[in-house]
């Protein structure tokens, strides 16, 4: 560039005494041979087939810490605003008081707002309350700086009031604390016992349900939104999933109890609901050695023993599922309502193998998802040394193909869940998948969806399975990423085989549910690829001499 500069100087002493039409030949003559003298602008460097690469990189057991941040002092305290009724479509007066319990954070605010309503705990006891049983959670939620409210929902559950539309008698309730919330944020209703004026944040209101009232929070998010109020996330507690129903777009985090005995895992059925019905953030967690009834502290029996696990020696005690759920909600409600996303399950880290010092499994679904793979035929599976074929899960035992339950429901579509089975009994099999979307580039994560066959002797009683993700690009760069060992997600459910008779039939089944969960990969982990041309995703199985997977789906997160 000094050169060319110190040229066309000379040039423009000679252009001012010489022939002007050979001055503007030589100027043209440079361009020619110095690319015009520019620098050339390229969308992105392009790794070639002359330096491709390979690495290996080894991923950790990822555990979530509880959430970190500013405690508040709180108030929490039980109010009462009084006795209504309503009549309902069947024609039944229901009378109820508006009331519940409340944690106020001190300070100015405004603050987001946390209505929670339990679930049908008793049918015939009027007197019996359960709206205080989450006491610990209006607490916790008030120091990490939440307006929370536990709704006294008991009446809509009450058999004498009329059975079976107690999600329609839950709606005018949980309206009228909203309607209530909003005098006293206006400084005009007392009730409360503690100042709300002014302190409460409209924009972020979220609901939490336990139980039926895991489901009954979506029948309250659209009545809402018909009254101009927007819900921004709900909180699904071990919920029911009893009905077929139209989902918001909305983000949601459901959590299920490994020894519900109660619901059992309908949680997962609403989460299949979610993801096929609506946008937004989804989260499913199954809290692993978990029951039905310990989330509240006003039930106190001891659920478990009506699931499918014999073995509950190792069951966690309530006090350990209440900090669960109290880190569980704070870090939800931080992700989706502040931005906190560090605090809960994101797209950007591993799954987690804990949350809060509890073992997990977990599913998550962003709006980003693109499903890579079709897992209705082994079109875009190819193996080398296994064996892949295309299989079904249904709730209908004469659909039903495999011998465990990755849990399905009644309601269709959601009783068949179509599945790949890998099998492989060599080390270093593998098998190569074909990708339906090459540019990878827009998103952050490589999601499988998957189980271990329990049921199949392939599998190690009392080891994870573990195993190679490859991913290859068009200039045949390859980088792997070796799972750890003891994943959640890889482990084999305790159970043994069952067999019921039926007619002159006997159907034959793993005793205990092995529900589907996420492996996470984020593509960060995966180094030296072009993202925009990824040609291939192998599984390779070098770390066992045999197993059995049932993938679910492989997607872009």
């Amino acid at each position: 560039m000094i050169i060319l500069c110190q040229c066309f100087r000379r040039i423009g002493r000679w252009h001012r005494t010489e022939n002007r039409t050979l001055f503007w030949l030589l100027i043209l003559t440079m361009f020619v041979f110095v690319g015009c003298s520019t620098e050339k602008v390229t969308e992105e460097p392009q790794v070639t087939p002359e330096i491709a690469k390979e690495t290996v990189r080894n991923l950790e057991l990822y555990n979530l810490e509880a959430p970190k941040g500013s405690k508040y002092e709180a108030i929490v305290t039980e109010f009462d605003l009084g006795k209504k009724e309503y009549l309902s479509k069947a024609g039944k007066i229901m009378p109820y008081n508006i009331r519940g319990i409340i944690g106020v954070p001190e300070g100015d605010g405004p603050f987001p707002l946390i209505l929670i309503t339990h679930g049908s705990h008793s049918n015939d006891d009027e007197t019996k309350r359960f709206d205080t049983g989450f006491d610990y959670v209006v607490k916790d939620l008030a120091e990490n700086g939440y307006i929370a409210v536990s709704m006294d929902m008991s009446k809509p559950y009450i058999w004498k009031y009329g059975d079976g539309d107690d999600a329609e008698k839950s709606i005018p309730i949980a309206n009228d604390h909203i309607e209530n919330l909003i005098l006293a944020n206006e400084g005009n209703n007392p009730g409360y016992g503690v100042d709300l004026k002014g302190k409460i944040d409209f924009d972020k209101i979220a609901l939490a349900g336990h139980s039926r009232g895991g489901e009954t929070i979506f029948d309250i998010t659209d009545d809402q939104a018909k009254r101009g109020v927007r819900i921004k996330a709900l909180l699904s507690i071990a919920p029911t999933a009893l009905f077929e129903r139209e989902m918001p777009d909305i983000d949601v985090a459901i959590i299920v109890s490994e020894y519900d005995g109660d619901v059992q895992l309908d949680g997962y059925n609403m989460y299949s609901m979610l993801n096929a019905k609506s946008k937004g953030l989804h989260f499913v967690t199954l809290l692993m050695k978990g029951n039905h009834n310990y989330f509240n502290r006003n039930i106190q029996e001891n659920d478990s023993w009506r699931s499918r696990h014999k073995n509950l020696d190792d069951q966690l005690t309530r006090e350990q599922q209440e900090s669960f759920l109290t880190n569980y909600a704070v870090g939800f409600f931080n992700a989706v309502l502040l931005g906190k996303t560090d605090d809960f399950i994101n797209a950007n880290l591993p799954q987690p193998n804990k949350m809060y010092g509890f073992n997990v499994k977990t599913m998550y679904r962003t709006d980003k998802k693109i499903d890579l793979v079709d897992v209705t035929t082994t079109d875009d599976f190819k193996a080398e040394g296994g064996f892949v074929e295309a299989t079904v899960d249904s709730w209908f035992f004469k659909l039903d193909k495999v011998l465990i339950d990755t849990v399905t429901s009644g309601i269709e579509p959601f009783n068949i869940r179509p599945l790949i089975n890998v099998k492989w009994t060599d080390r270093n099999s593998r098998v190569n998948i074909s990708p339906k979307v090459q540019d990878f580039s827009r998103h952050e994560a490589l999601t499988l969806n998957m189980v271990i066959d329990s049921a199949d002797e392939l599998n190690k009683k009392d080891a994870s399975q573990q195993f190679t993700v490859e991913l290859k690009d068009a200039y045949g760069n390859l980088s792997r990423v070796v799972l750890p060992e003891n994943m959640n997600a890889l482990e084999r459910t305790p159970g043994e085989m069952d067999y019921t008779p039926l007619g002159d039939m006997v159907l034959t089944f793993w005793s205990t549910a092995s529900p589907v969960s996420c492996i996470n990969l984020p593509l960060n982990e995966f180094k030296n690829l072009d993202f925009k041309h990824i040609e291939s995703i192998s599984l390779i199985f070098d770390k066992t001499d045999s197993g059995s997977i049932f993938i679910d789906s492989i997607t872009l997160q």
